[in-house]
């Protein structure tokens, strides 16, 4: 049991059907159910995998995202509490992509620090442009956005720093990019909150695959397809 969750194939198969599950089941009274599925299963597939050190901060952050998404599906007025699992998950994921850089010496600190200038530039010009059509949920989603500014600063200095030879460019690359879905995915929710309506099974399926991507980039590689 433990080698089909270490065979890539399997693993991003049933993400596939997982996902295409909830896009199918999402407007039924099934929704609820399916919709942290894919984020339980890459729970247990990182439970079941040969993991790189960090990645005992992973099972944690995908265990409050499944909480997160079962509790955003009970209803608009569910809203507010339920960003709070998504605050810890993605705070928890960003200190795992922390742990992860930690081979770049001290030496690199200032560069890392100018690495987030701009990224904190950037999200507090989205705050600051949303926050006026986002009403009681602008100071939440200021909240988010910082939080959601570390873990691209953290994703991506473990791609521009780290040179740790058992953690190869391409699989850190991919780690970024599933944390660049994670916050598209906030993003674009806030987007379709306050400005204009934004396809839902876009912004899903960007949350699901960039976690499934994420979540990889913690395993140590498998010799399967």
């Amino acid at each position: 049991m433990h080698n089909v969750f270490q065979n890539n194939a399997f693993r991003f198969g049933m993400t596939f059907i997982l996902t295409l599950q909830y896009s199918l089941l999402r407007t039924t009274e099934w929704s609820a159910f399916v919709k942290p599925l894919p984020i339980i299963f890459w729970f247990i597939v990182v439970g079941l995998s040969a993991q790189r050190p960090a990645a005992k901060w992973v099972m944690p952050s995908l265990l409050s995202a499944a909480i997160g998404d079962v509790l955003l599906d009970l209803g608009p007025e569910w809203l507010m509490i339920a960003t709070v699992p998504f605050l810890g998950s993605t705070l928890i994921l960003a200190f795992a992509f922390h742990l992860r850089g930690e081979v770049a010496s001290g030496k690199t600190a200032i560069k890392e620090l100018l690495l987030f200038l701009p990224i904190l530039a950037l999200a507090t010009a989205f705050h600051l442009f949303m926050a006026p059509r986002m009403a009681n949920s602008a100071t939440i989603g200021a909240v988010l956005l910082l939080i959601s500014s570390l873990l691209i600063w953290r994703a991506l200095s473990s791609v521009v720093f780290s040179k740790a030879s058992d953690d190869t460019f391409w699989v850190r690359l991919i780690g970024c990019l599933g944390a660049s879905g994670i916050v598209a995915n906030y993003i674009l929710y806030s987007v379709n909150i306050g400005l204009h309506p934004v396809p839902r099974d876009l912004v899903i399926q960007l949350y699901y695959w960039g976690t499934a991507f994420a979540a990889w980039s913690f395993l140590k590689p498998t010799l399967k397809a």
